[in-house]
């Protein structure tokens, strides 16, 4: 039962447990802000075939990062992504993390310029200090 508990916890930065569950939802918040800002724009399937090539992108770098075409929805993309990140250590989800929303924003922007994409992501900013952690599942 103890060991179990342990599993269930990881570290935070400052040395105190953490529900491995935060960190996950932590790690997806900035993707749902994201995905509900642009489905409005490019729609879901606009925003998966992006975060697809983003993924696949990054999963030469990061092997464990799983790329599956058949996932054609944000839900399927981002419980893989959370499955994916999890399985790994903490620093090295957060960095595969930082760098594959780097790699998506660097597409968008590619995709539908700076202006607009600076817009977008400061608005999705904006909605995650506003609103709520949880945000609205795509189905």
């Amino acid at each position: 039962m103890e060991r179990d508990d342990n599993k269930r916890r990881q570290s935070s930065d400052d040395g105190t447990a953490q529900p491995q569950a935060s960190a996950a939802v932590y790690r997806l918040r900035p993707w749902r802000r994201i995905s509900g800002q642009l489905v409005t724009l490019i729609g879901e399937s606009g925003f998966c075939a992006l975060f697809g090539r983003a993924l696949r992108t990054m999963a030469v770098r990061y092997e464990w990062l799983s790329v599956d075409t058949s996932r054609k929805t944000i839900d399927g993309l981002l419980v893989a992504l959370e499955r994916d990140l999890a399985g790994v250590e903490r620093a090295v989800a957060d960095i595969a993390n930082a760098e594959l929303l780097n790699t998506f924003t660097r597409q968008l922007s590619s995709l539908i310029g700076e202006a607009l994409t600076a817009r977008l992501l400061e608005q999705a900013r904006a909605s995650e200090q506003d609103g709520p952690e949880d945000v609205q599942e795509h189905k």
